[in-house]
């Protein structure tokens, strides 16, 4: 079982961005499941790399969509995305240091910001964009 296990009450009711959000959740379980061997700063910069991108990928996606159909706080929903992109950064500058300890502070970043940003942030252009899909 996984650090954080997609269900419904994290659909955002469009099909694209649902998805990008369930293989951010694998590349999460993948990086919690890499705490169980020994993880050097190479590895460690690679995985937050990867997630890195791929999140930049999923926010593009997103305020495409967000963009398209008129969503009234892109705004303040892009400045979390920009909060998220400049905190990973933060956690790559220090992970060379001390990769175990920024292996665990990654986990829990991403857990809390991806559950709180998909439960709180991203609900709120749900309805809008997954009726402008339709």
């Amino acid at each position: 079982m996984g650090i954080i296990n997609w269900d419904e009450s994290y659909s955002v009711g469009v099909k694209e961005l649902d998805e990008q959000h369930k293989q951010l959740f694998k590349m999460l379980d993948d990086l919690f499941e890499s705490m169980d061997t020994t993880v050097d700063s190479q590895t460690v910069s690679d995985i937050l790399a990867g997630l890195r991108e791929y999140a930049l990928v999923h926010f593009e996606t997103e305020e495409k969509y967000m963009s398209e159909c008129g969503y009234p706080d892109i705004e303040n929903h892009k400045c979390t995305h920009e909060q998220f992109r400049k905190k990973v950064d933060d956690l790559c500058s220090n992970g060379a240091a001390r990769p175990e300890i920024i292996l665990t502070d990654i986990i829990d970043f991403m857990y809390e910001w991806l559950t709180n940003h998909i439960l709180s942030c991203d609900k709120k252009y749900a309805t809008l964009v997954g009726s402008y899909q339709k």
